[in-house]
């Protein structure tokens, strides 16, 4: 499987390392074998589920030839999931399977999909938008045009780099490993997960509203020169904390022992 399946893997990681709303992608087979570790370690031996196992691996081999004969890498790579889902049920029992599902469900995150690139560049001039709107209630004179920004002193574009679809595929990734291994209702978790959009738009939207009057004030050097690398990582600290802060008034507050 390994050997037939090798051009995909290779396409994944390429993807990883080249796009760059994918970056975080080289960690999610970590963080999923880090969890389905802990399953493996404390499942008890049992028969297997072979009928369950023949499924995925069926339904997985088929997506697979699916995906190859249109081209489409990210279906090839979506039926690698199931087909180690098939590959575990061989080697477990069918508890052991339910519970590997978060394991096997969070690879997704490291797939990338195809409609990221052009909802990237819709997300980009709807942020322009809003961004000029705001950045003229801080004094400063802006006006766009989808994504191009004309401040008093020069002009930039809001593109699908600053669309804020990075941070917003990145927190959902955090927010998902979070609801699982925190404690609480089902329903509190799944708001955690939804959540995370709103924190990481809003909190790329004030990011490019403050990138804009940076700009605005002391020119565009000193915008996206020094202002624009490090306020990133900032705003998206920020996310996370409204994150954290949303999961503690959820009464999701701790972790729990049995993952």
């Amino acid at each position: 499987m390994g050997l037939l399946t090798y051009p995909v893997g290779r396409w994944l990681i390429g993807q990883w390392f080249t796009n760059n709303y994918y970056s975080h992608g080289v960690l999610v087979p970590l963080v999923s074998a880090y969890f389905a570790w802990r399953v493996v370690r404390s499942s008890r031996a049992a028969s297997a589920p072979v009928d369950v196992a023949l499924a995925l691996l069926g339904g997985g081999a088929g997506l697979y030839v699916a995906g190859e004969a249109l081209a489409a890498r990210y279906l090839s790579a979506l039926a690698l999931i199931l087909m180690a889902g098939g590959l575990a049920g061989f080697l477990g029992s069918r508890e052991m399977l339910r519970r590997l599902t978060f394991s096997l469900a969070y690879l997704v995150f490291a797939v990338p999909l195809p409609f990221v690139d052009g909802l990237a560049v819709k997300m980009g001039a709807l942020t322009a938008g809003w961004a000029v709107m705001l950045v003229r209630r801080l004094g400063v004179m802006a006006i766009n045009e989808g994504e191009r920004v004309t401040l008093p002193s020069c002009s930039l574009a809001v593109g699908a780099p600053c669309s804020g679809i990075r941070s917003l595929v990145a927190l959902l990734a955090l927010a998902a490993v979070w609801a699982y291994v925190v404690r609480g209702p089902w329903l509190a978790r799944v708001a955690l997960l939804i959540l995370a959009v709103p924190l990481a738009s809003v909190a790329n939207l004030l990011r490019v509203t403050s990138l804009l009057w940076v700009a605005g004030r002391w020119g565009l050097e000193a915008g996206l020169r020094y202002y624009h690398d490090f306020s990133g990582p900032v705003f998206f600290a920020l996310a996370l904390a409204g994150l954290l802060a949303a999961s503690w008034g959820l009464r999701c507050r701790d972790i729990r022992s049995a993952i």
